[in-house]
This record gives C-alpha cells, structure tokens and sequence, in this order.
C-alpha cells in the first residue's frame, strides 16, 4: 500500500484544528423560492433549510426529499475558483473522477468503470435530458456544454431514480440550473488566463422588461495548449521520441446560449463544440502524432411550459430537438515491422438526432397526497456511425430507436413527522422491451432537528447504439452480441441533524447491488476489445459531512467517505478509493467581499487493470477572491494542485499505459465585468 505524505497530513491538520470551529457549506439559495424573514430561535434553526426541485421534480425541503442531495451555488463557484463543471463535482462526498487526457470521467460511491463516457449519471439542464443517443455520455470537463459562469446552481441528487427519469439515472442525477435575464440586467465580459497557454473569454447579455420578456445571450470560447510536454515510460524508445509526447495536449472550447422567457413559456438553446488532442496513443495509434484527436458537438433546443392553475394543479411541459456529432481522428500505421511506414488516418465518426416531448402534472390530494403523474417520449431519428480509412469502409451503420414511459409518484404525510414517498416507472424500449422500476422512501421527522430517511430503488441502463452496434472491422474492437440492460438496486440509510443555527450534521450508509454490468474488456481468445455484461458487482459505504454557514460570511464543508465496491468473485473493482476527505472552507477577509476559499482533496489508492494502486494523494486548490476592488469587477487568482503532488489513476483497456500522469501545479486568473 502506498503510504500518504506525512508533510501533507500535518498540513491539513492545522487548517482543521485551527478551523473546524468555523467549518460550514453555504445553504444553497433557490431562485425559485424566498424564504423570507427569519424570527425567534426555532426560525433560525430552521428557516434557512434550502429546496431543491430535481428529487421529486417539484420544489421540497431538503429534508424531505427521497434522496441525499447536495446543492452548489455560483458563489461558490466564484469564491473556489472552479475551472470546469468537474471541479464541481470533484468537490461533492462520494464523488471522484479520471482524466485520461482526451475525456474525464465521473465515478459514484465507489463505481468509475474507466472509460464509460459518463452513462451512469443523468446529467440535466434546467431539467433538459443531456446523455445523447448514441453513446448516452456528456461531456464534464472543459467541453461542458454551458460556460459555468451562466449556472446558478447545480443539484446533485444520488442513488437511482428510474422512477422518475428513465435510463442513466442509475448512480444519481445532476441538474444544472442556469440564470435568467434578471440575474444579469446588463452585459457581462470575462477572460481568464492560466497555465499551459490556457485562455478563456466570455461575452453575455440579460435583462428583463416590464412586458414580461425576458432573455438572457451567452458566447464563450476555451482554448489550451495544455502540457507541453508529457512522458510515458511504455514508449521510452527512439523510434517514439524517447517516450515525451511534445505539444499534443490541446483542446479547444465554443460555445452559445440563449434562453427567452415570456409568461408561461421558457425557450433554451444551446450550441457547443468541443476539441481535444490525445497524448496517449491509445487504441495502438502512432505515438506522438498530433492528427490523432476527437471534436464533439452537442445543441439544442428545448420548449418549456411551466402553469399553475387557480385549483393548485401544477402543469409542465416540455418539447426539445437535439443534434450531437463526434468525429475521431485517428493516425495509425499499417506497416508491418520492418516495412516503409503506411500512416493513414483512420476516421471514427458518428451522428445523432433525436426529438421528443414530456409532461407532467401535480396536485394536492385530500390534504395528505401530494401526486404526480407524467409521460414521456423519445424518438431517436438518426444514430449514424461510421468506420473508414483511405482503404475501406469498416463500418457504416445507421438505425433509430424510440422509447415511452410513462411514471406516477405519491408523497404521503402518513403523519405530521412521517412522509412515505412512492413512485413507479415504466418504460418501453423498441430495442429490448419493457422495463419497470420503482422508488420507495420513509422520511420520519424523529426530533424537530433531525430527519430519518430510508431508501430503496432500483434503476437501470440500456444498451445503447455504440454498445449494440460499434465496431471497427475486428481492427482493435468487434461488435458485441446479446447484450442485456444493466441494473442496480440500491438500499440506503441517512440522518440528517441540524446541529445549530450554524451547523448540520449528514451520515448516510448504503448498499448498490449491480447485476448485467456492461463494460468494455478484451476478449482473450482474439485480444479484441469488446463490450459484453461482464457479471455483477457490489459497493458498500458510508458517508459523514459536517456543514457550516456562519453569519460572519464563512462557509465550509468537511466530508469523509469510506466505500468498497467488489465484483462476484469478492474482487475490489478497478479506480476505486477505499477512502476520501475533502475540506472546503471560504473565509472572508475585512467584509464579504473579499475571501479565500480552500478546497482540499484527499484520496487513496486506486486498483489498475494490471492489479497495482494508484498513489494516495492530497490536492490543495486556493483561491483569493475580490468582488469590490474595481467597481463591477470580480475578479480571483487561483492555484491548483498547489504543492505540487505527483499523481496518476489508472488506464483504460484501450491505454498501453496501466497508469496515467495527471497535472501538477497550475494557476488561473480571471476577470468579469459588468456594465
């Protein structure tokens, strides 16, 4: 086992034992709902419990929802520093993610199947379904779709909601609320500048006027020169440039968004492109060849309709379009050993288009029901893949597929201290058939500080057209056959303690039991990548959070996380921590609006495919924040990885690589301002 630094510890435990007194998360604030005025001691104890919408899909109190959430806002978006929507997520219990240098990817209380493009988690944008048709991942990192200066609020709701959502709701659901035109009643410029030539800009536009129109226009473009230079030892040889990859590490970012609203109706468009070289040389390309790179595009555009009738129904709707691309560039070299070289480039593209609709609708029933029943419908118009190269064309596949679902969900009040919450999911496939799942949960109100919540549901995941279909001619992976949907059953225990005005106290321990789990292997008998049901696998946990909110402006989280995910045969699954701590503190300097925020990431070991451990690893972020210098101006200095730590996680089959570098220190400084 690798054995932590003992410097780091001893670091970390004078910034807690100095400020564990003050340690807190900001209460998420919901632009949806206002408090209002706080008075007499059980007020502030209890009137700033924050609401979140994507639990149930109507605003509840935390406390009362079916699930172990978590809310970020954009303050601390600002006042941490945050890059990208990963480090959002990074900075979540229970959370962590794997960068192989061309995608990241996001693991749930102890599952990161390396290299799954993100399946597993439903990724929503003011409720907009995000996993495209064809691979069913997003994109998390810099290629997010919407610039992390126009989100509100991110809500992270864990455990399976099928019962609500569908497919990929399997380890939790992340919904993205993004701003209106009032949050910005004005134009806004920002630009940022970092390390590896990392540049980013950003012009936006909002108001909202008397009439009740109301809009909110967004342009930001991302580009890097990331790592100039990066070594990999499985390549340390002459013919590969002694193993440095040298300036093949860009990426490059576009993107738009426009969100009208009049009345009743939300209209939302996004268009993003994203570009990114691979050092890697994965799936056997030439080493060191800058044509090898992938670009992605995701837009759409999304009706919504929102009515709250005189009689207290609550009506939604919603109709979207959506068009995704993906285009592989990939340099290989067809010579035999000995032979003239024959590079070409292999092109690895696929396309996908998709419409559908959904609604909903809500209402009190006989005082103690709260009942919502809704439908959906998707209909996946064009899932286009094709493999080819100057010589051949190894696969040209283009199908469609549709599915309906319909949902009902009953929130009881058994009691004035006891709500049963129920709901129930069908849906209809027309490549598989029909799957039913269910959510059961028990919230009983034990004292007026704190809940006890027990969960149960089950969720799963459909094979989708990249799984059925994809293959490269038997050149580095074959089709795959029989593939069934995978499946989770989750049970899972939480108290929740409001242990002051000032601090709350969250524990939760859980079981997930996967079965059919489709992931991407090598087949021994051709050494051929294929994607196949691989068996079963069981992860076991629990999870402490401390949570803080002082009036005197600071903020903090402290979290520990201990889980172990096995397959069958008892076998700890690989990029899998056995334990997690993370501390984020915001601490205000002379008024709130200056600050310096903390986020501090520790994480052990994780299995690689070839049975070694990643290193165990300590990540400090600090950031200085400055709201009033300059008049209209914030602006903030960060650090990342500020001592430095050399760390890596483990490679995915298509990596000769077991482990892969990830980087060291690196700096960010960006302005916004309005006018």
């Amino acid at each position: 086992m690798n054995k932590p630094v003992i410097s780091s510890w001893v670091w970390i435990g004078v910034i807690l034992a100095s400020s564990i007194t003050t340690t807190q998360i900001a209460y998420a604030q919901n632009a949806m709902d206002d408090i209002g005025a706080i008075s007499g001691d059980e007020d502030l104890l209890f009137g700033d419990i924050p609401s979140v919408f994507s639990a149930s899909k109507y605003e509840q109190k935390v406390t009362e929802a079916p699930a172990r959430i978590s809310i970020v806002t954009a303050d601390e978006f600002r006042r941490y520093g945050y890059r990208s929507f990963l480090d959002i997520i990074n900075s979540l219990p229970g959370f962590q993610s794997t960068f192989d240098r061309n995608y990241s990817y996001v693991g749930v209380r102890g599952f990161s199947i390396p290299a799954d493009y993100n399946t597993r988690i439903l990724l929503l944008i003011d409720g907009h379904r995000m996993n495209e048709n064809l691979y069913d991942g997003t994109v998390l990192d810099a290629g997010f779709a919407v610039n992390i200066d126009l989100i509100d609020r991110v809500e992270i709701v864990r455990g399976p909601a099928s019962s609500l959502y569908g497919s990929s709701a399997y380890f939790g659901v992340i919904n993205v609320i993004t701003k209106r035109g009032r949050d910005l009643e004005g134009s806004e410029v920002s630009a940022a500048v970092g390390s590896q030539n990392s540049r980013t800009g950003r012009l936006s536009w909002g108001a909202r006027y008397d009439s009740g129109i109301e809009a909110l226009i967004s342009a930001s473009a991302y580009n890097s020169d990331g790592n100039d230079s990066l070594y990999y030892a499985e390549f340390d040889d002459p013919a590969t440039n002694n193993g440095l990859a040298q300036n093949i590490d860009q990426a490059e970012n576009r993107n738009l968004f426009v969100k009208l609203a009049y009345q009743d109706f939300t209209l939302t468009g996004v268009y993003e492109a994203y570009t990114k070289q691979i050092p890697t040389a994965s799936y056997e390309t030439i080493f060191n060849d800058p044509r090898t790179q992938t670009t992605e595009g995701h837009a759409f555009l999304n009706l919504n309709y929102a009515h709250l009738t005189d009689s207290g129904v609550d009506v939604t709707a919603r109709l979207f379009y959506d068009d995704y691309w993906y285009i592989g560039d990939w340099a290989y070299d067809y010579a035999d050993p000995g032979d003239p070289p024959d590079e070409i480039v292999f092109d690895d593209d696929a396309y996908g288009n998709w419409w559908g609709f959904e609604t909903l609708v809500t209402q009190q029933w006989l005082d103690s029901h709260r009942i919502s029943m809704g439908a959906e419908y998707r209909n996946s118009l064009r899932e286009k893949q094709v493999e080819k190269d100057i010589y051949d064309v190894y696969l040209d596949v283009k199908t469609d597929s549709s599915v309906w679902a319909a949902f009902i969900q009953d929130e009881i009040q058994l009691q004035d201290d006891l709500i049963l919450n129920l709901g129930l999911r069908y849906d209809y496939y027309s490549t598989f058939g029909g799957t039913t799942n269910p959510r059961l949960a028990a919230i009983w109100s034990m004292q007026e500080a704190t809940t006890l919540k027990l969960l149960y549901g089950k969720a799963f995941r459909a094979p989708n057209a990249y799984e059925l279909y994809y293959h490269d001619g038997d050149i580095t992976q074959k089709q795959s056959t029989n593939l069934q949907p995978e499946t989770i059953e989750s049970l899972e225990l939480i108290i929740e303690h409001q242990v002051s005005s000032e601090l709350s106290l969250v524990a939760s321990l859980y079981q997930n039991n996967v079965k059919q789990l489709l992931s991407l292997v090598t087949d021994p008998s051709d050494d051929l990548l294929v994607i196949k049901n691989i068996g079963s696998a069981t992860a076991r946990g629990g999870e402490l959070e401390l949570q803080g909110h002082w009036q005197n402006g600071f903020k903090g989280a402290l979290s520990y996380v201990y889980q172990v995910s096995e397959d069958e045969q008892k076998m700890r699954l690989v990029n899998s921590p056995l334990n997690m701590l993370k501390f984020n503190l915001i601490a205000p300097m002379s008024d709130d609006s200056y600050s310096i925020g903390i986020d501090m990431q520790y994480e052990s070991g994780r299995k690689t495919l070839a049975g070694g451990l990643t290193e165990n690893r300590l990540l400090t972020n600090l950031t200085l924040f400055s709201g009033q210098w300059v008049e209209n101006m914030k602006i903030s200095a960060s650090i990342y990885n500020a001592f430095d730590k050399h760390y890596s996680v483990p490679g995915s089959e298509e990596h000769i690589q077991d482990k892969i570098g990830q980087d060291g220190r690196t700096f960010r400084i960006k302005l916004d301002y309005a006018f």
